[in-house]
């Protein structure tokens, strides 16, 4: 009379086991997928930060060119290559890993900014210019992180003629006025460049990196917003 009892009993305990193992496997998969997903970003980092070392091997002029004056223009081994980076990058230290890299005998130096939103205030409003905007204008390269996307118009005007590479990974950072932006297609990293803002800039960018970019433009909305100001000099924009 009593097996049945015992048949349930056991049946019980062994759906609990199943149950118990079948939890555990599932939160084991969804480890290695988040694993294997956080590998494929920390790979698809790398490879953008090694875009952007890159870059500076094929530009030339602007913050590139060396300071007047200077015996034979040569640049100065002393004076490093700065890639200032804004914002909150996916993984900081694909970036980091530029630090003490070479281009030629000059070293490459990382600095890093706040983005906008960290420097929101207690009512969450985020300042028109960015603070270190003069620090940001010494460095050589600027790379926005996608964390800027939604403030593009408060950082790339102000870059202007400074003679800094901005290179982003942004959607329609040409348009807003960025240099170079990074993009996956096909799986692949590629990038897009501005001629546009490459101009205004005064960057030279080698017909060698032109011909690799998946999209080149030569017109902006900077380039519009500056002509509409020179038709109408006594525009809002002018006081």
């Amino acid at each position: 009379m009593d097996r049945p009892c015992t048949h349930n009993a056991m049946s019980g305990v062994h759906r609990r086991r199943l149950l118990l193992i079948s939890a555990a496997m599932l939160t084991i998969a969804s480890r290695v997928a988040v694993a294997r997903e956080d590998s494929v970003m920390d790979r698809e980092c790398r490879v953008k930060a090694a875009f952007v070392y890159n870059f500076l091997k094929f530009v030339e002029g602007g913050r590139f060119a060396p300071a007047q004056g200077r015996k034979n223009d040569k640049p100065d081994p002393n004076d490093p290559l700065v890639i200032g980076v804004l914002g909150i990058p996916p993984s900081r230290a694909a970036l980091e890993e530029l630090n003490g890299k070479h281009i030629g005998n000059r070293v490459v130096v990382v600095r890093w900014f706040k983005g906008f939103k960290e420097l929101a205030d207690g009512d969450r409003k985020v300042p028109e210019r960015h603070p270190d905007l003069d620090r940001i204008r010494a460095c050589q390269v600027l790379f926005l992180c996608p964390s800027e996307e939604e403030f593009l118009s408060r950082i790339l005007p102000d870059l202007g003629a400074s003679g800094i590479l901005s290179v982003g990974d942004v959607p329609r950072f040409l348009e807003a006025g960025g240099t170079i932006n990074l993009l996956i297609e096909k799986r692949k990293v590629r990038f897009e460049i501005n001629l546009a803002a490459a101009a205004r800039a005064k960057l030279l960018i080698r017909s060698s990196l032109l011909r690799l970019a998946v999209r080149t433009i030569e017109h902006d909305q900077l380039e519009s917003m500056n002509k509409k100001d020179e038709e109408d000099p006594g525009g809002a924009g002018h006081p």
